[in-house]
């Protein structure tokens, strides 16, 4: 009867402590710190101009256009070029905000013009305001831009 009550303890001491013996200390699993966004704005994008003001006498609805901005993730300078002939140089910050200037011409008629877009890329394109100066015919115009990116969207910190 002995050796059956003191193996019925035994047997009920190693299932109630997981087994008998120490428990293994448990290390805890480091937290990954996490990666902070750069900002990305690389990418094609599907420009709509509206024509805001225009002192050189243009009528219709401007053409759509795309535009190709190239940007290495975290610079602050970008490219864009659209499908119009005209390639920007700009500086993004990192909330999105950029300029960007072109020169375009002499076109066919002599004219240059020079360009300013300013605005602010999203996470799922940009818009912007486009002023033109056109010399020299000596006349002006905006247009405001509005820019779709389909597929990937933009990346900010």
């Amino acid at each position: 009867m002995r050796w059956l009550v003191l193996g019925a303890l035994v047997v009920m001491g190693s299932t109630a402590c997981g087994g008998g013996g120490s428990p293994s200390p448990t290390t805890p699993t480091p937290t990954p710190t996490p990666t902070p966004a750069v900002l990305q704005v690389a990418g094609t994008y599907q420009i709509t101009q509206t024509a805001v003001s225009d002192t050189c006498g243009q009528t219709g609805t401007p053409a759509a256009v795309t535009g190709t901005v190239t940007h290495t993730p975290g610079a602050a300078t970008f490219s864009l070029q659209d499908t119009g002939g005209t390639n920007f140089s700009g500086a993004v910050q990192n909330n999105g905000d950029f300029t960007a200037t072109a020169t375009f011409g002499p076109d066919t008629s002599g004219n240059t013009f020079a360009q300013r877009l300013a605005g602010r890329f999203t996470a799922s394109g940009f818009s912007g305001q486009l002023d033109v100066e056109v010399s020299p015919r000596n006349c002006r115009f905006t247009r405001s831009w509005s820019a779709a990116k389909p597929g990937a969207p933009n990346v900010f910190p």
